[in-house]
């Protein structure tokens, strides 16, 4: 189901991802968001692993650090993640472009210190790197260093250009006649081989 916050009014119309089982599938696989949030004069930002669980996205850093304070002070946070698919050339210069998938999400953090609520967020975080569930328990003096963040989604926007779809130039322009030279796969989730996954790595005698 598309959930209420999926906003697709955009400038570019052409360029409007809406396919919200593929918006999730893509969020779920990605490694790394880049998390904005306001300071003076210049916003902050930092590269996150992250975790989407439907209506947020899961992130933490240490206690002590210039991100912790500055999200304490306000709460507003726009995650950013996106994908590189191919280098697009034509003989005219304005038409060297690239394919790309691209997420754009704000949101509120809800940030907590308390051990107990860390220890559960960051289980509810490791869901996506280790659903095998093979690690001990998090120790509460690790626990105690860090905030974990659960950044409720206010709204998000999502935008692809793919030839394969169709989306070649913008809406009045002639047809570019396009070079695609797709780029290596980038690390992602559904990237690792199956022994990444496996429960049973540590029990084995070396």
């Amino acid at each position: 189901m598309t959930p209420d916050y999926l906003d697709t009014e955009m400038r570019r119309t052409d360029l409007a991802w809406s396919d919200w089982p593929a918006i999730e599938a893509f969020l779920q696989d990605e490694l790394i968001c880049r998390a904005a949030v306001n300071d003076t004069p210049f916003p902050y930002v930092v590269p996150q692993s992250f975790t989407f669980t439907g209506d947020a996205f899961l992130i933490h850093c240490s206690r002590f650090g210039t991100f912790s304070r500055l999200i304490q002070q306000d709460p507003h946070v726009v995650i950013a993640i996106d994908r590189p698919v191919a280098l697009l050339k034509a003989p005219k210069g304005q038409n060297t472009s690239l394919e790309y998938y691209s997420v754009i999400a704000r949101c509120r953090a809800m940030t907590s210190l308390d051990t107990h609520h860390v220890i559960a967020h960051q289980n509810e975080a490791l869901a996506k790197f280790r659903p095998e569930n093979d690690y001990t328990a998090i120790e509460p003096a690790a626990a105690n260093q860090i905030m974990a963040i659960r950044c409720r989604i206010e709204s998000l926007s999502a935008k692809k250009r793919i030839l394969a779809d169709g989306q070649h130039s913008p809406p009045g322009q002639p047809k570019a006649p396009y070079l695609r030279y797709a780029f290596e796969r980038g690390a992602c989730v559904s990237g690792l081989p199956e022994e990444a996954f496996d429960p049973h790595r540590f029990g084995r005698s070396q």
